[in-house]
This record gives C-alpha cells, structure tokens and sequence, in this order.
C-alpha cells in the first residue's frame, strides 16, 4: 500500500481514487519542495537585468516567485486534501462485518 493510500484509506470508496490521485500530487510538490529549500536560501531574491535601452535594472528573481507559488500551491491542496479527508470519511457502517463482530463478541 502506498503512502497515499494509507492517507486515504478511510475516505469513501466512491471518491477514493480522485483523493488518492490528489494526495500523490501532494506528495510530489512537498518532495520537490524538500528538494528546493537549500537553493531557494541561497537565491537572491532580485536580479539585475539589461533592458532594451540598456539601462540595468533589478526585477524578481524568477526562480524565487516560482519557488513561493509551489509552496502557496501546496499549503492550498494541502487544505484541501485534509478538509475531504476529513469530510468524506466512510461511515462506520462500512467497516468490516469482522470488526463489527468483535465488538459485540461475548464473553462465555
């Protein structure tokens, strides 16, 4: 069972695969975001850049908002992946008819 499933594994049936699909897309940007946190440190966070009439100028590093809008990205799904979790948990009516069964096991 993958990571994803596990996260997963008590959402309804129904929608369990387009939260696992979710969950992975998850799981991809806060690996690349690992990835990326010693670089984005050492990154300036503006350039200095020749314009047409050759004058420099220092704009936004690139790198640095991609970097910014990856982690505002993640933090949305993030909270979103963790609001249809907890939404859209199986009921408990779903369990399993052998857990039912132990719980209502007697003692002889």
């Amino acid at each position: 069972m993958t990571q994803a499933e596990k996260i997963c594994a008590n959402v309804r049936e129904d929608l369990r695969g387009q939260v696992v699909t979710l969950t992975n897309a998850v799981l991809a940007m806060q690996e690349k975001i690992d990835q990326q946190i010693p670089v984005y440190g050492k990154m300036p966070l503006v350039q200095q850049v020749t314009v047409g009439t050759g004058e420099k100028m220092l704009r936004q590093n690139p790198m640095v908002q991609e970097f910014r809008a990856t982690v505002r990205d993640y933090a949305a799904a993030l909270e979103n992946l963790q609001e249809i979790v907890e939404k859209y948990a199986a009921p408990e009516a779903e369990q399993s008819l052998d857990d039912f069964r132990a719980r209502f096991k007697v003692a002889k």
